[in-house]
């Protein structure tokens, strides 16, 4: 049985789509960052990435300077496929939008902006934190040796 949602059968589950929209910004991502930005283990995103290539919209090779990493790259299926996705989510967020009188898009955006600069200091804050720590790894006394 396949999934289905509003109706309509899913080709893809939505982790796997999550998975493909990783390469909006990368072309080449390797296991252990699709790992850490779906929070799941290594196994689990080795399984994933398995059954995506399975699909036929993945492909994985290793990297030339280190056998060990395995990169992973969209076919033409899969930048296919992530492509359909994008427009479909731009065409319901169309629908949601058009659909709010004044006053919800008043407070969506008000929301909107909040969140906005929440993920602003958020950033921010990381960015000092990391400063700080760098600031300390520096003046610890490395060992002898080294």
């Amino acid at each position: 049985m396949g999934r289905v949602f509003q109706g309509k059968r899913l080709p893809i589950t939505i982790t796997q789509m999550r998975a493909l929209s990783l390469f909006n910004e990368q072309t080449v991502v390797n296991i252990t960052d699709i790992s850490r930005s779906l929070g799941m283990s290594l196994q689990s995103a080795t399984n994933l990435i398995r059954r995506l290539e399975l699909l036929g919209y993945l492909e994985r090779s290793k990297n030339k300077k280190d056998k060990r990493v395995s990169e992973v790259r969209l076919t033409g299926k899969g930048k296919k496929r992530l492509s359909f996705f994008r427009k479909g989510e731009l065409s319901t967020i169309q629908r949601l939008l058009y659909g709010l009188d004044p006053f919800e898009g008043k407070v969506l955006n008000e929301a909107l902006t909040n969140a906005s600069l929440l993920f602003e200091k958020a950033i921010i804050e990381s960015g000092q934190e990391q400063a700080s720590l760098d600031a300390r790894e520096k003046q610890e006394p490395k060992p002898l040796g080294h």
